[in-house]
């Protein structure tokens, strides 16, 4: 965001009026303060990803806890027989 127009390439006269604009907007400082914002959403994101796969790698370990109680709960009731 922060680079410049290629205009100012072809016209280097307007580079000037380019710079003043940028200092009259303060774009620099906007771009930086977005970055900042971007940075802290992204964090967020990860860490509702890293929340929901960790739910689901419980929920995966709790199906399995029950498989294996429904194993022995079999193997039990065989041996009763």
């Amino acid at each position: 965001i922060l680079e410049k127009p290629d205009l100012l390439w072809d016209q280097p006269e307007l580079d000037r009026l380019y710079a003043r604009l940028e200092d009259e907007y303060e774009l620099r400082e906007r771009v930086l303060a977005l970055e900042r914002k971007l940075e802290v959403v992204s964090r967020a994101a990860q860490t509702m990803l890293d929340l929901h796969q960790a739910k689901r790698s419980l929920h995966v370990e709790y199906y399995i806890v029950v498989l294996i109680a429904f194993e022995i709960a079999l193997a039990l009731f065989e041996l009763a027989r």
